[in-house]
């Protein structure tokens, strides 16, 4: 059943909300994405909510999308926009991001999101701080957007550890989770981890899926493939965003992480007007919805409600019209690796392991040590618990743990090691986000959001996975819970021993 643009009260006086519209089969869903920036007022904020009333009045976008100190930079709460779009009457869908916030904080702006009746969070881990008063903040990432829909599902389920029998709540969390997937990542390992993890996050309980922003729709169509493949009804919304030629090439010369922009098309946007701009934008939203995306997620800068009314009066047109000008709108990625082959749509065969490595050491050595099924692992055991039993045996132990896996390792003595998990290779020392459960989306060409002069921590753990690795077998590895931090430099042998009991 073909989807319609949505409508806001034009024809019997109803509408659908944001989460209805995304279920709804005959829907096509449009969201538009506002950036607060510093400061709680001025020009810019007017701007914005001039643009949300219009959004209001003429009741085709279901959401106003608002982000989270976007880029790392510090900017107004997402929260002092979406109370005013609520008034409005518009669904806020309030970017959650990761990067500035620990559990504590995270409940606590849940706790505030229910009681404002926020229930659209687009959980993502967000951009790497930047620097600002005094120098580089302190990036936070306590848990990964995994973690935390999986925290929020326990909330809604009524089995989180502050909910008790006895406790109730007048407003029940009613939160409905989105998620963040790039389709555009040019290496191999790239692709096959967000993949993963994508399908790890919808196991957690996301409920709809946002694209990075691409211009190879080739991309698109293969992530709607790779869903349909394995049965996955979850409404997918691409991102279409319309920058200006400056912006554009910005972009293309990797200035925003994870964001992979052809150096043709920035060249091209260079001698073009606003109106091809939009046309581009337009035919890109009629194709995707040809090829079944559920909706698409707009954006830009320097747009007014105006152009983006243009934008979906065309794509309207466009679509019904059902003459795809692929050459004006489509613009792959050269040597960007794909998921499925060009000529017959089969997979293509993937290739892990192929730098295994110290790994087959180190595994061997955990087996033998931390099994528990043999009888040398029984002794060592014996041994740590023993250790554990007085002061100085217990720091003499945290000497000897800390000087070994200091050097094979880098390590930092979380007290809650999770290198069998990750082949050996330290997150705690070697991600900068310190992700426990697969890659953030901003590595480009395979190396690292921060510090692009290294290998992404993930990529250097695809090529000492074993070679036989499917992507099933990622995306079916337990959810690592998050760290406690109350283990910090105390022994995770101890530790490992203890629960094992």
């Amino acid at each position: 059943m073909q989807r319609t643009l949505a409508m806001h009260m034009k024809n019997n006086g109803t509408k659908n909300s944001f989460p209805q519209s995304l279920l709804d089969p005959e829907t096509f869903t449009l969201t538009y994405e506002l950036v607060p920036g510093r400061g709680a007022g001025g020009k810019k904020i007017d701007r914005l909510l001039e643009f949300a009333h219009l959004a209001g009045e003429d009741g085709r976008i279901s959401a106003l999308s608002i982000t989270d100190n976007a880029g790392g930079h510090p900017a107004l709460a997402p929260i002092a926009i979406g109370s005013e779009i609520q008034q409005i009457g518009l669904e806020p869908l309030i970017h959650f991001s990761l990067k500035d916030k620990n559990r504590n904080q995270i409940e606590s702006h849940l706790f505030l999101y229910q009681r404002q009746r926020f229930n659209n969070l687009l959980i993502l881990g967000g951009d790497f701080p930047k620097a600002t008063y005094y120098g580089q903040a302190k990036p936070v990432y306590d848990l990964d957007s995994i973690q935390t829909i999986q925290l929020i599902e326990c909330m809604k389920a009524g089995h989180y550890r502050h909910v008790h029998e006895d406790n109730s709540h007048a407003l029940p969390f009613s939160f409905q989770c989105g998620c963040v997937v790039s389709p555009f990542k040019m290496t191999e390992a790239e692709q096959v981890w967000q993949y993963a993890k994508l399908l790890k996050k919808i196991r957690a309980g996301a409920t709809f899926i946002i694209t990075q922003v691409g211009y190879d729709l080739k991309k698109y169509e293969e992530l709607i493939r790779f869903l349909r493949n394995r049965q996955m009804r979850i409404p997918v919304l691409a991102n279409v965003f319309i920058p200006s030629p400056a912006v554009a090439k910005f972009m293309a010369r990797g200035g925003v992480p994870g964001i992979l922009l052809p150096p043709a098309l920035a060249e091209l946007m260079q001698s073009e007007k606003k109106e091809d701009r939009l046309l581009r934008a337009a035919g890109m939203t009629a194709e995707l919805r040809r090829l079944g995306f559920a909706g698409v997620h707009l954006g830009g800068n320097g747009l007014d409600f105006d152009d983006v009314a243009f934008i979906l009066d065309q794509a309207e047109e466009l679509y019904k019209k059902n003459t795809p000008a692929l050459e004006s709108i489509h613009f792959p990625i050269a040597r960007c690796w794909s998921f499925y082959r060009p000529k017959d749509g089969k997979q293509n065969r993937l290739h892990p392991g192929t730098r295994p490595g110290s790994r087959p050491l180190h595994h061997l050595a955990h087996r033998l040590l931390f099994s528990g099924t043999n009888q040398l692992s029984r002794l060592f055991a014996a041994f740590c618990r023993l250790c554990d039993r007085h002061i100085i045996s217990r720091r003499l132990l945290i000497f000897t743990e800390r000087l070994i896996k200091e050097i094979l390792f880098n390590c930092r003595m979380c007290g809650d090691c999770t290198l069998s998990e990750s082949t050996y290779l330290c997150p705690q020392s070697g991600c900068p986000k310190k992700l426990v459960n697969g890659p953030c989306g901003g590595s480009s060409d395979g190396r690292c959001e921060v510090f692009p002069d290294r290998r992404c921590l993930y990529v250097r753990v695809y090529q000492r996975l074993d070679p036989d690795t499917i992507l099933e077998d990622l995306a079916g590895a337990s959810i690592l819970p998050p760290k406690d931090w109350a283990l910090e430099h105390s022994s995770s042998w101890i530790n490992y021993f203890q629960k094992s009991k």
